[in-house]
């Protein structure tokens, strides 16, 4: 038979709370607590993955999803009305300046619609977009580089190369009114110039005069969701029959993700350790934050105990007890839960800037994110957390039958009594007072052992930031100069002279030095076409791939590949490794030897060597030097004034050196060309390569290391006067600013761990606060005997203070205990997931803690029986009754 008595019960649910409304403010505190450990938590990480992301796209220029490029006005109307897009930005180039004023960093001249622009951090801030031919809007900086002060109607000159790519195209010269401008970001890759679309029409027909194909459009896209970002503009070229593997085809439309987002690193780079890990670190705020409330509802339980039995004796189920215990939770909860955002959310926007203050990981933008995903993942998994801690004491409360609850005391079992002729001790009444509800105890040791261990694990990782394995990852030198070519990976005719590193000399102390060198000849190796394939298929598209190797020419089984062939200075030999082989050969005048370069993981290791030639294989390299001619006197052509059409290609013949292979050498990346080919990398001193291919050599960077740290400090004062200024074309590298890049990456780990650390080890407080105070209560009676038979107030303060040492000697024997399993598991994971991490056991935190943890066991036992002693034995003795 039913009976309608929800409304009685969920009168009686709000009676009985209100009646016990001192109590329920421990309750609510502890809802907003649990609440605020979410919502702070939740709040500094996706603020540190908004201003990370934000970071990471000032860097690339932009902050779309992804970008479809070099299509036609066909493609762009079709991608664009596709229903997989949601919103799309057009982008059509027209020109570049990497030289003079812009050499530092380049300017791009094209045409940008609103979603372009305002997505490229490109919106006039003064003025608006152009939209005459003669209009145009840039950045202060670029019009300071140009002379131009930044007013609204200006005019404004500019030098550029015409043309869709950095290199090709004519010189033009141009003069506009300037119609907006904004404020530079340091961070930007280039000078956004931005002209109308008029202004680009008309270059574009200049450009298709002098014999080259219409201009191709850049479409910059937001998709509907970023994940799988990849997958889904593959899909949007699928239903258009476009082939984004191919390029310069009628139906080629390639595509290019937004390293920038967090996403589509994640979607590029998720493995089981990470998985693991963000899955552990969930579970282990949902169990702190379960810790906190479980014990507020076991006194909550605990204290009406009698109550719950009373209400047995007049008809009421166990169904109808469990339902009102979640009823009170959720009225606990409309209270606690929107305080515990405010204030988390609150906590979380001040400990953000302090996190990443001074850190490079996001420079000095932060962005504290107000994303709604914060407030209902923190109310989902708060709600979550208060009816999985409330489902016990519930239970609880249902099955005690109403006799054994008038006589319920916190003694969960009774073992059979023994006699002692010795006598009670203080030390033994307070070590079994802890056995009286083991569940109770297990959970407070846990909870106060968890931040111990947490912070050990914390100590252990950043400690394992092994800061010469990221410099040697990153670096191989004290410095690295040269051009601003070179670190753009720009072609150029000279990167840095010979004057200018005998002025370095000059003004440095230097050990060991030396540069890199490229011909500008082609160079070309013969290769088994089955192994250029297996080098290349992880870069190129099956249908590419084959495109290529018909392209090349042929001789049997090889074809004749493009090859980087790099060389060294001698003194630069002693920074390369050898994997297998030798190098001496390399440098005997009697042999033809040479050296391959490997390809290397983060953490070193070979990538497919078995693609590799064998120690002791024969390598054919062609030399051959390619020139371009003017048809009208058959003279070399001068590409700055000679028209296009007269321009015509001539080759030498070329020369064959037979080279064995004498080592296959992993070489530092900064003392490569910072790019490979599809083929081998190759190795030779630069003597033996000048000598071999009859050409002169260009210096493509000069390195050096410094005999101390103070000739180092001298060197880096030195090289940031020589580089300073907008118009210096020349840039360093130095292992100080990395390795202070890296101590500030270092530090944000600690601060953020640290918040963790802290926030965990309030809530292991709590419940010590928590378990301290509910023996108090729920022994109130029991004490007020004790006292009643002899027992003196010291010896009472003397037992709870001793409950109190026990509590967190426990939990500093399980922090130990814990530490020992979690550490190495930890740190096996974290080197998988971090290559500069080298894992160090150790135990100094748990040790650490162990003074904290003595002042918390002796004072607040201490307080708060001081608190409760303020009645009389007679007045306990009535009120327990």
């Amino acid at each position: 038979m039913k009976v309608k008595n929800q409304k009685c019960i969920r009168r009686l649910s709000y009676k009985s709370l209100w009646a016990t409304r001192k109590r329920n403010v421990i309750a609510i505190f502890a809802i907003a607590l649990t609440t605020l450990l979410f919502t702070s938590l939740f709040t500094i990480l996706m603020s540190l993955n908004e201003s990370y992301e934000t970071y990471n796209f000032r860097q690339v220029g932009g902050y779309s999803d992804g970008t479809f490029k070099e299509l036609s006005e066909e493609q762009v109307e079709k991608i664009a009305a596709h229903p997989g897009i949601r919103e799309a930005g057009e982008r059509i180039t027209c020109g570049f300046n990497t030289t003079g004023v812009f050499g530092k960093v380049p300017a791009e001249v094209s045409y940008m619609d609103k979603n372009c622009t305002k997505w490229s951090y490109a919106t006039p801030t003064t003025g608006r977009e152009p939209e005459k031919s003669n209009e145009i809007a840039m950045d202060t900086v670029a019009l300071k580089l140009l002379g131009v002060t930044p007013e609204l109607g200006a005019k404004v000159t500019i030098e550029y190369q015409a043309g869709d790519k950095t290199n090709g195209g004519f010189q033009e010269t141009d003069t506009f009114i300037l119609s907006g401008y904004w404020e530079y970001d340091d961070l930007m890759p280039v000078h956004y110039i931005n002209v109308s679309k008029d202004y680009v029409k008309s270059m574009e027909e200049k450009w298709v005069a002098s014999g080259e194909k219409a201009f191709r459009t850049d479409l910059n896209v937001m998709l509907p969701s970023k994940l799988n970002i990849e997958q889904q503009m593959q899909k949007i070229d699928t239903d258009l029959g476009y082939d984004w593997n191919t390029r310069d085809q009628e139906n080629s439309a390639r595509i290019g993700v937004n390293w920038g987002l967090t996403a589509s690193q994640l979607n590029a780079g998720m493995d089981p350790e990470l998985l693991a890990a963000i899955a552990a670190f969930l579970l282990l705020v949902i169990f702190t934050g379960y810790l906190i409330i479980y014990n507020i509802f076991q006194i909550s339980v605990t204290g009406d105990i009698r109550f719950y039995g009373l209400l047995k004796t007049i008809g009421t189920t166990p169904r109808q007890l469990k339902r009102m215990i979640r009823q009170q939770a959720f009225l606990l909860c409309v209270v606690g839960i929107p305080a515990g955002l405010l204030l988390g959310y609150g906590i979380g926007a001040w400990l953000t800037p302090i996190v990443l203050k001074g850190t490079t990981v996001v420079g000095t933008h932060v962005t504290i994110s107000s994303s709604p995903v914060i407030f209902a993942g923190s109310a989902i998994f708060a709600v979550i957390t208060v009816f999985l801690s409330c489902t016990k004491p519930g239970k609880m409360a249902a099955k005690v039958s109403p006799v054994e609850a008038t006589k319920y005391t916190e003694c969960v079992s009774v073992k059979k009594k023994r006699r002692s002729s010795h006598g009670a001790k203080v030390y033994q009444m307070a070590f079994a007072n802890l056995g009286r509800n083991k569940k109770k105890t297990v959970l407070v040791v846990i909870s106060l052992a968890l931040s111990v261990t947490l912070l050990n694990v914390l100590c252990s990782f950043v400690g394992g930031f092994d800061t010469e394995k990221y410099i040697s990852q990153r670096t191989c030198a004290d410095f690295i100069v040269s051009s601003t070519d070179y670190f753009r990976y720009n072609d150029a005719d000279e990167y840095i002279s010979e004057e200018t590193i005998a002025e370095i000399q000059e003004n440095t102390s230097e050990t060991v030095s030396g540069s890199g060198y490229m011909t500008d000849m082609s160079t070309m190796v013969w290769m088994d076409t089955e192994q250029y394939k297996k080098m290349a298929v992880p870069y190129l598209g099956e249908e590419e791939l084959e495109e290529k190797v018909k392209y090349y020419e042929k001789r049997g089984s090889e074809i004749k590949t493009p090859t980087i062939l790099e060389g060294l200075d001698e003194a630069l030999f002693e920074k390369v490794t050898v994997l297998d082989g030798e190098l001496d050969p390399l440098f005997d005048e009697n042999t033809h030897a040479i050296a391959i370069r490997v390809h290397t993981d983060d953490y070193g290791n070979v990538e497919n060597i078995e693609r590799y030639p064998k120690i002791g294989d024969t390598l054919t390299m062609v030399y051959q030097n390619m020139y371009w001619i003017d048809t009208r006197t058959g003279k070399p052509a001068d590409s700055a004034t000679t028209p296009e059409e007269y321009m015509e290609i001539r080759e030498e013949e070329p020369r064959e050196v037979d080279y064995t292979v004498c080592a296959l050498v992993k070489v530092p990346y900064a003392m490569t060309f910072r790019y490979s080919g599809l083929g081998y990398d190759t190795i030779l001193p630069a003597e033996r390569m000048k000598e071999d291919c009859g050409a002169e050599l260009i210096r493509k960077f000069y390195l050096f290391d410094t005999p101390d740290m103070e000739a180092e400090n001298a060197a880096e004062r030195y090289l940031a006067e020589l580089t300073a200024g907008d118009t210096s074309v020349l840039m360093y590298e130095s292992k100080a600013s990395i390795r202070s890049e890296f101590e500030q990456f270092q530090k944000m780990f600690f601060l953020l761990g640290g918040v963790l650390c802290a926030i965990i080890g309030l809530v292991g407080i709590l419940n010590f606060f928590n378990a301290i105070m509910t023996g108090i209560l729920a022994r109130k009676r029991e004490f007020a005997v004790l006292q009643s038979v002899g027992m003196t107030n010291r010896q009472l303060k003397q037992m709870l203070v001793q409950e109190g040492l026990f509590y967190t000697a426990g939990s500093v024997v399980v922090a130990f205990l814990l530490s020992l399993v979690c550490g190495p598991l930890s740190g096996d994971m974290m080197e998988k997931m971090f290559w500069f991490c080298t894992y160090h056991f150790t135990i100094l935190p748990v040790i650490a803690m162990l003074p904290v943890f003595a002042v918390l066991g002796c004072l607040i036992p201490a307080v708060l029986y001081q608190a409760g002693s303020r009645q009389s034995i007679v007045e306990r003795l009535r009120e327990a009754e």
